[in-house]
């Protein structure tokens, strides 16, 4: 089926490509117009050293005493991966759904980042809560990272604390979800369309045959003509027709039937040589006598060597 046939389809069977494609039209702007719209943002938090840490390291190197982020070392790095699988938990999000966080959210370390920084992103169809979530995400981590230090008798000036480095951004539509669910909408329903137009056609097709082969078997055609190929002419295809009874010639009249049984044969004699005429013609003959050919039944049309009158 070439790209003409479909064309010529979907243009008889336009009764239902068109109605369909109009639905799908409204189902695309509807479900663009009632779904919600998503928004994301982000917030940006990293890990500092205790500072017992802070001040050990300052009498090492003679930088400063009370400045930690002079010294974020690796160790801080695997801290931070381990805070963000712990804010994923399963526990921790359905804790965190009852203190009225409902957005989704995502926590990973941040991309080609050389330090301890988590990216905490948060998508939901409210802007405003949006913003109050990942201020209570980030709060909630911080308080989370000195429970669990707590937990393990780590004293208050060895514990490590966390601060926000980016604070929650400007919620931003997104789009790609929404126009995932028109897409699926309008065109779902487009190509249901083109599926019953095909379909249609299909039926229509076969009952179209199946009337054709019966029209045939009334006049007594036989649908399957068996074909044979000619012994004297290679190719050719001859189509065997049901036998019929040739019609009745007419009787000839008796008349003709009679002359036909009289009619004979004549057998003319070999022609004679020239010196036979000759002596032929010398002999003299009687008057009114002359030798003729008679033809009928009896005699085979043969010379009888009759005499006139005899």
């Amino acid at each position: 089926m070439d790209l003409g046939e479909i064309l010529r389809i979907l243009r008889n069977r336009w009764l239902i490509v068109v109605p369909m494609l109009v639905l799908a039209i409204g189902l695309g702007i509807g479900t663009f117009v009632m779904v919600p719209n998503m928004y994301s943002t982000y917030t940006m938090v990293s890990l500092l050293t205790s500072p017992s840490a802070t001040q050990a390291s300052a009498q090492q190197t003679g930088q400063g005493q009370d400045n930690p982020f002079l010294y974020l070392n690796g160790s801080l790095i695997a801290t931070a991966d381990f805070l963000g699988r712990r804010l994923q938990s399963t526990d921790t999000v359905l804790q965190l759904k009852a203190n009225g966080l409902t957005e989704k959210y995502e926590v990973a370390l941040a991309e080609n980042a050389q330090g301890p920084f988590l990216t905490l992103t948060l998508k939901g169809s409210d802007s405003e809560h949006l913003l109050a979530s990942a201020a209570q995400l980030t709060a909630f981590a911080g308080t989370t990272l000195n429970d669990i230090q707590k937990q393990n008798n780590v004293a208050e000036k060895d514990r490590i604390k966390l601060t926000q480095v980016i604070p929650p951004q400007t919620p931003k539509v997104e789009t790609k979800d929404k126009l995932k669910l028109v897409i699926i909408a309008a065109g779902g329903t487009a190509a249901l369309g083109f599926v019953l137009a095909f379909m249609v056609e299909s039926i229509s097709r076969s009952r179209r045959r199946k009337a054709a082969l019966a029209g045939a078997e009334e006049i007594d055609v036989p649908v399957k003509a068996a074909a044979s190929a000619s012994a004297d002419i290679e190719g050719t295809v001859v189509i065997q027709l049901p036998a019929t009874a040739p019609a009745p010639r007419p009787a000839p009249p008796a008349e003709k039937i009679a002359d036909a049984e009289k009619t004979q044969r004549i057998q003319v004699p070999p022609r004679q040589s020239a010196t036979a005429i000759s002596q032929k013609e010398s002999q003299p003959r009687r008057p009114g006598l002359s030798t003729t050919y008679q033809s009928n039944g009896d005699r085979g049309g043969q010379n009888a060597n009759r005499v006139n009158g005899s």
